[in-house]
C-alpha cells in the first residue's frame, strides 16, 4: 500500500459501503480511484469527504447527484465566507484611517 494512497477493496471493507456508491461518486468526479499497476487506490486526501458523503448517503438518504450539489453549495458558501472577511478587514483598514 502506498503512504498516500488506501487500497480501494480495503477501503470497502473499512466503510462497508457498496462500489457502486463508491464508482458513483467517482464517475460524478467527488472522489479520485486511482489505478496503479492492477491494483485500485483511493487517495488519502479524499478519506474525510468520503466519510461526509458516506453519512449524507447512508443515515440522510441523499443521491450521489444531491451529494454533488451539495458539496458545491457548500464550497460556494466557503468562498463567499472567505470574501467576506477580507471585505470585512479592509473596510476595518478604511475605518481606521478615518
Amino acid at each position: 500500500m502506498n503512504a498516500k494512497r488506501l487500497l480501494y477493496n480495503e477501503c470497502l471493507r473499512i466503510f462497508e459501503v457498496d462500489e457502486l456508491f463508491i464508482e458513483s461518486l467517482h464517475e460524478v468526479g467527488l472522489i479520485h480511484v486511482v489505478v496503479n499497476e492492477q491494483e485500485r487506490f483511493i487517495e488519502f486526501d479524499d478519506l474525510s469527504d468520503l466519510e461526509q458523503y458516506i453519512r449524507w448517503y447512508y443515515e440522510m438518504n441523499i443521491n450521489v447527484e444531491g451529494i454533488d450539489a451539495l458539496r458545491n453549495m457548500i464550497e460556494r458558501v466557503k468562498s463567499l465566507q472567505s470574501e467576506v472577511d477580507k471585505l470585512r478587514s479592509e473596510l476595518q483598514f478604511y475605518k481606521s484611517i478615518f
